[in-house]
């Protein structure tokens, strides 16, 4: 039996559309936070949970230069901004539901930190919001929950629409 995940935007709601849209943001700004509750089907745990980004594949590129410079561009922002910087630039991604989603809970996606499936993101027990807590892990009839935003750099002068995938990868057994 093939396990299939679930992305909603409120707890054990209804699959959301793709792509999903952080809003217009203008430089030195940061967008609303985007909430996305994870549930699968699955018998047994999803096991070896973890995010990262790829550029855009999802569908029609509606950006405004390429889904690789796009890619290139948000994990710039993150490199440019530096590991563990909590404001600056940058896709950020919390996984403290438990601790509320505080501000210095958020890191961005950068190289070397989620830019590849090799070096992945692993899902942490404070995202875990309905079964047990275990890390990497979302039980069965379980959920996590996690919160993305963007930060875009004061200095940022391009303009337009940028695409990124961001992509969970994981581990089932039916």
């Amino acid at each position: 039996m093939t396990v299939s995940a679930t992305f909603a935007r409120t707890s054990d709601g209804a699959p959301t559309a793709l792509p999903q849209h952080a809003g217009s943001i203008s430089p030195g700004n940061t967008s609303s936070g985007m909430d996305f509750y994870i549930r699968h089907d699955g018998t047994n745990p999803i096991t070896n949970v973890r995010f990262y980004l790829l550029p855009y594949s999802a569908g029609v590129y509606l950006g405004t230069t390429t889904a690789q410079d796009d890619y290139d561009k948000v994990i710039g922002w993150g490199d440019t901004s530096g590991a563990g910087s909590h404001g600056g630039g940058g896709l950020y991604l919390s996984q403290n539901h438990s601790g509320g989603f505080a501000a210095a809970t958020f890191n961005q996606f950068r190289t070397g930190y989620g830019d590849t499936l090799g070096n992945a993101i692993s899902l942490t027990t404070s995202a875990i919001n309905i079964g047990a807590a275990v890390a990497g892990e979302i039980a069965s009839g379980g959920e996590a929950h996690i919160r993305l935003r963007v930060d875009v750099p004061a200095a940022e002068t391009d303009t337009g629409t940028f695409y990124v995938d961001m992509l969970m990868a994981y581990s089932s057994t039916s």
